[in-house]
């Protein structure tokens, strides 16, 4: 079934998106990594995940987001801390968990309308387990060069934790 696949595959992504938070110790988030700040890398891939998996014409701003602080290279005002970050993190994966739980295979061929786009819940998700995975690999890609090696990364060969 399509729908089990998308639920192993998440765990995958969200075990990856825990070994970036822990692999990055608390200053490093005011720091710059590959060109912008490392709380916008992480607060751009969250944001992104809370508001496209689902539905995006349903998504609710959290109460805490500002003007441009989901654009990576834009300047918003306010900035977000490791510990603030971790909590948001947490927030929009069980949400995530809760959604994919709720999933059956004729759920992912339902069509949500976004913009000028007609995709199915299953495009939806396939578009975010990309974007993810884009932002995690240029994460692990600035850590390699400031540090020489890079986190731990939990690929198709190998068991991701039952949590």
């Amino acid at each position: 079934m399509l729908s089990e696949s998308v639920k192993k595959q998440s765990k995958q992504i969200f075990q990856n998106i825990k070994i970036l938070f822990d692999s990055i110790p608390e200053e490093e988030f005011k720091t710059i990594k590959g060109g912008f700040p490392t709380w916008k890398h992480f607060y751009h891939l969250i944001h992104s995940i809370d508001k496209n998996f689902i539905n995006p014409n349903s998504f609710q701003e959290p109460t805490f987001h500002q003007k441009n602080m989901d654009i990576i290279y834009m300047e918003s005002g306010k900035k977000l801390s490791k510990k603030e970050l971790e909590k948001y993190y947490q927030q929009v994966k069980s949400k995530i968990q809760k959604y994919f739980n709720s999933l059956t295979d004729s759920t992912l061929e339902e069509v949500v309308s976004y913009k000028e786009l007609k995709l199915t819940k299953m495009e939806l998700i396939l578009a975010q387990f990309r974007h993810i995975f884009y932002h995690v690999g240029y994460l692990h890609c600035c850590i390699k060069i400031e540090k020489g090696q890079t986190p731990e990364y939990i690929g198709i060969y190998k068991s991701i934790p039952e949590k």
